[in-house]
């Protein structure tokens, strides 16, 4: 007999599954896939109501079309390196729309692109360049495991890396026709005439739908960002709702603070795809130590303040940081951080921060705002002399 405890953690498991994945497909995980269909009304119910999210369900996928309060770094495909990997992305979609969904080789519809490319002054494709070879490869990966596509034979490996066969054979997948994004048709317009794209509007939804949407796609809702949405919390009845509403939905935990808040997932959760930051990536021990250097400089009085507990700095501070840390703690980096060049790795650790939430630009260039969320996190090595261990 199936419990009603059972049920809500069902409910709850799928619900964290379609907000934190682009797509759950029958390939993936068939037995969540069907017990997504069985909770349709209840997830689509719950998501209606709280932020206005539209589910879609079909034999071999489920999705969960999730409109951001505000777009962040944080929202782009987890195997999206760059804006080419995006472009290739946009084409390869459109070589679908082109052929009316025929099967096609890797071989045909990269000649295609290269054609396509390079008309009317704009840069050609080059595949004589391994780099956009392999931004190629991601997004037929990408894609694959979207739903969009299906590899029927070949590997795209070896078109990439020019070797074997050298070619693959994919068809569309039943999500292929389904990805719909809702951009104004004044945006449209624009972009079909080579003007430029109009000011993006406000905020969509009530304050309570923009605290929801930014809670479960954010790494953090922040006061400066949204007042109006997150005074929502500094009344604790509401914030005790939103609480209530978001432990009926998920497994997940509400963290407020005077400036920002965020949802905490439970650690070492199988479900908890989305983390702070990255851990496993090597990335990650450049990041805390940065992030502890911070909380030392802070400590020190030596940041300069930006107003909501965040702060100013330069990217030439942050390549001297990086340089400073490199040296440092290189030896417990690997080989590729501690070889990488400064300016190189200051770049990469600036674009990792922006993804989880705990920097961002300020619209001057080479300045930027550190969140008070990076304050939460830092790190100290063991046997590193000049610091105690500590944890953020």
């Amino acid at each position: 007999m199936i419990t009603s405890h059972a049920l809500e953690d069902d409910v709850k498991s799928c619900a964290e599954a379609l907000i934190d994945r682009p797509i759950v497909t029958a390939a993936e995980d068939r037995p969540l896939l069907e017990k997504i269909r069985r909770n349709g009304p209840a997830l689509q119910n719950a998501f209606s109501r709280f932020t206005g999210w539209r589910l879609q369900t079909h034999t071999e996928f489920a999705r969960l079309v999730k409109t951001p309060a505000r777009a962040e770094a944080s929202h782009g495909l987890a195997w999206a390196r760059g804006s080419l990997d995006y472009a290739l992305l946009a084409w390869v979609l459109w070589y679908g729309e082109h052929t009316g969904g025929r099967k096609f080789t890797v071989s045909q519809i990269a000649e295609e692109i290269r054609l396509r490319s390079g008309e009317e002054g704009v840069s050609a494709v080059d595949w004589n360049r391994r780099d956009q070879r392999l931004a190629a490869r991601r997004v037929f990966r990408g894609l694959e495991e979207m739903g969009v596509l299906r590899l029927q034979d070949g590997s795209v490996d070896e078109w990439a890396d020019r070797n074997g066969k050298e070619d693959a054979l994919y068809a569309w997948g039943d999500a292929g026709w389904r990805l719909h994004v809702g951009i104004p048709a004044a945006e449209l317009e624009a972009l079909a005439a080579g003007r430029p794209v109009p000011p993006a509007a406000a905020p969509e939804g009530t304050d309570e739908i923009r605290l929801y949407r930014t809670l479960l796609l954010n790494p953090a809702i922040f006061r400066r960002d949204d007042p109006a949405a997150f005074r929502l919390l500094d009344v604790p009845a509401q914030r005790e709702m939103v609480r209530n509403n978001l432990k009926k939905l998920t497994h997940w935990e509400l963290e407020v603070t005077g400036e920002y808040a965020r949802v905490l997932r439970p650690a070492g959760s199988a479900d908890a795809i989305q983390t702070p930051i990255p851990l496993a990536a090597g990335i990650a021990h450049v990041l805390l130590c940065f992030c502890g250097l911070l909380r030392d400089r802070f400590a020190e009085g030596r940041l300069v303040p930006a107003g909501g507990d965040s702060f100013l700095v330069d990217v030439g501070r942050i390549e001297q940081d990086v340089a400073e840390l490199q040296a440092r703690f290189g030896a417990k980096w690997g080989k590729t951080l501690r070889e990488q060049p400064v300016r190189s790795l200051a770049a990469e650790l600036i674009t990792e921060m922006e993804a989880w939430g705990l920097l961002r630009g300020t619209g001057e260039e080479g300045q930027y705002l550190v969140l008070p969320t990076a304050a939460r996190l830092a790190a100290h090595y063991e046997d590193d002399a000049a610091g105690a261990a500590e944890d953020g």
